[in-house]
Formats: C-alpha cells, structure tokens, sequence
C-alpha cells in the first residue's frame, strides 16, 4: 500500500524523533518497515547523507513543498543533495502550508528556494561561505519535479504524454480574460514554456482532463 507522512520537517520535529527512539525519523521508520517504494515522505529537510542514502535504496519519494518549508520547516530541502544521492523527489504544495495551493506556484517557489540555499540569505555572512553550492534548480528542472517526477515519486502511471500514462493534462490560454501571462514575441519553445511557467495563473487555465476526461466529464 501507498504510505505518506511527514519526515524531519522542522528543527522540533527531527529533534523529537531523536529524543524519542535515538534515532532520526528515517531510520525509525526504516525500522517499523515504513520506507519503501510505495511511501511519500513529505518535507525531509533535515536528513542525512545516511538517511538520502536509505531512502533510494527503498526506492521511496519526497514530496519537497517549497512554500510550506518557508512557514514550518527552519531550513530550506536540500534538493539537489536529494537528487544527487538518487532519492525520488516529487513536488508538493502542502495546502495548509502556505498562501497558495497552486502548482505554478509551488514550482516558482522551489527556484527560488534554490537560489536562496546556493546564494545564502545573511547577509553578514561572507559570499564565498553564506550558502550552499550548487543548490539551485532551473524552471525545466522545476517543471519536471511537477509532472513525470511527481508521477514516479508517487509510483503511478500519471505525469507524462506517453502511452501507457494516463490523459492529466491542462490547456493554457495566454490571451484569458483576467488572465497573467505575458509573452513578448517568444519564438523559442522554451522561452515560452517558461514564460508560461513564470505568470500563468489559474485564469489562464481553459481546460483540464484527469484520466482522459474533461473536468465537467468527471465533475458530471
């Protein structure tokens, strides 16, 4: 079965599971025969290079919730150290965590959170030490987190136009009344899907299937 819980969220949390079996919240739930392939562990802002190493080796997920962490977590997902050490990572919203529920949202969030841990955020802190290297993701890299890696992380066949996936798709109108985005004579196919990426928002959203049904297909 699917399992989903949070993992070493906070400083408070990462310490109880500490003071409680002697052990970080990985390692314990290792030990109850928690982690494996089906288990999503939402956060994970404080694991170790040990316990990246046991998560891929179960060949369980994070749910990395960029937005959330900037509330509850005291540090900021060391995603690229996750990726680096082969651990599945999807990306998340945490809807109680944060203003926005919005997956163009949460993947902007997660380049700035990037950015923040690789520049560093104190500024009394000298450049060449106030942050952490090689840390920041680009916006393709944020957008894949979103789809095909949400998908795998989640160990189901959705998150890609492939055979064999499932229909998941929305269609974007630029030109939506109400709507944000703004495209300055984009001709290149990435330019424009960043600048879909950068200020779409749900007014520009036209259309949505889910399984290959439209959402008044479902809704009905």
């Amino acid at each position: 079965c699917h399992i989903q819980t949070h993992c070493s969220e906070s400083d408070w949390a990462h310490g109880h599971a500490h003071a409680r079996f002697g052990c970080s919240d990985v390692a314990a739930l290792d030990g109850f025969g928690l982690i494996g392939r089906g288990t999503v562990l939402a956060h994970a802002n404080f694991l170790s290079d040990g316990d990246f190493e046991c998560v891929a080796a179960r060949g369980a997920s994070v749910a990395h919730c960029p937005y959330s962490n900037v509330y509850f977590a005291n540090a900021v997902f060391p995603l690229r150290a996750a990726l680096a050490k082969g651990v599945r990572v999807g990306l998340g919203t945490d809807v109680s965590g944060g203003p926005s529920a919005s997956m163009f949202e949460s993947i902007r969030m997660a380049v700035v959170a990037g950015r923040m841990l690789e520049s560093g955020v104190d500024p009394q802190i000298g450049a060449d030490v106030r942050g952490r290297a090689a840390s920041r993701i680009n916006l393709e890299a944020a957008f894949y987190l979103a789809t095909a890696a949400g998908g795998d992380a989640l160990n189901l066949p959705v998150g890609r136009i492939a055979p064999g996936y499932a229909f998941d798709a929305i269609a974007i109108d630029p030109d939506a009344p109400g709507g944000t985005i703004r495209l300055w004579n984009e001709d290149v196919d990435r330019a424009v899907l960043q600048a879909l990426l950068m200020t779409a928002s749900r007014a520009n959203i036209a259309a949505v299937w889910m399984g290959g049904l439209s959402a008044s297909q479902t809704a009905g």
